[in-house]
């Protein structure tokens, strides 16, 4: 995810596909996890440690148009 400015603050937008999975709504509270990690291994095995699942198809690397 990418970190963008938003008026005077930084924000994180969540992607669409993310927001059904978990099905968030606005007005809830969720804990994030930052990190800068160096490789997709790195954010998998992160992932799997806080036993959260990626959605179906999902790609660390995407293609560029």
């Amino acid at each position: 995810m990418q970190v963008s400015k938003w008026v005077n603050s930084l924000a994180v937008r969540i992607p669409a596909h993310i927001v059904r999975q978990l099905d968030l709504q606005e007005g809830d509270n969720v804990e994030t996890v930052f990190s800068h990690l160096k490789r997709p291994e790195e954010a998998l095995q992160s992932l799997k440690t806080i036993g959260r699942k990626l959605p179906k198809n999902f790609r660390f690397e995407r293609p560029q148009d």
